[in-house]
């Protein structure tokens, strides 16, 4: 292992052992209508990939845009949607991500009692408060799945899922 978050992501497979591996949840654009994507497959450009300030929009082969949180986060600043040369976007703006934040208390290290505030520390929407000393929670009211406490979480312990609909 050549870094520590590399070394922290080991201890947390030891800790929840052999896990059945799941597809990783791709969150869309903010805005992004999933019904779309025919016109999406259609574009050549990809200029809401190139357009993205923080660079965490990928977009390949016949998947819909999505993005990826492992540097940066979305500051739902809009110019994906403004980009967008096929209408795939909802006309007015978005501030959250139709998404949920979650926070895995076996490997993260705030909870396993060492010092860490990094996904606090970044949290625009201060929707990571610490309950005495050592356990981060996420508010799910205030939280918009942006994103930003994923990359910088050295445990490799936050995760994002898309949010079940309640039937």
């Amino acid at each position: 292992m050549s870094d520590r978050r590399g070394f922290f992501a080991s201890l947390k497979s030891l800790a929840l052992g052999a896990e059945k591996e799941e597809s990783p949840f791709l969150p869309l654009l903010p805005g992004f209508i999933p019904n779309s994507a025919n016109g999406c497959n259609e574009c050549t450009t990809s200029a809401c990939k190139t357009i993205c300030p923080e660079a965490i929009v990928i977009r390949e082969g016949v998947h819909a845009p999505y993005l990826d949180f492992s540097r940066r986060g979305c500051t739902f600043c809009g110019e994906c949607s403004v980009a967008c040369e096929s209408d795939c976007f909802v006309a007015e703006p978005v501030n959250a991500l139709n998404a949920e934040v979650r926070i895995g208390i076996l490997s993260c290290l705030a909870w396993n009692k060492t010092i860490c505030r990094s996904c606090a520390d970044v949290c625009n929407d201060k929707a990571i408060q610490f309950t005495g000393l050592w356990n981060p929670e996420i508010n799910l009211d205030a939280c918009t799945a942006c994103g930003f406490c994923i990359g910088v979480c050295p445990a490799y312990t936050i995760t994002v899922h898309p949010i079940k609909e309640v039937k």
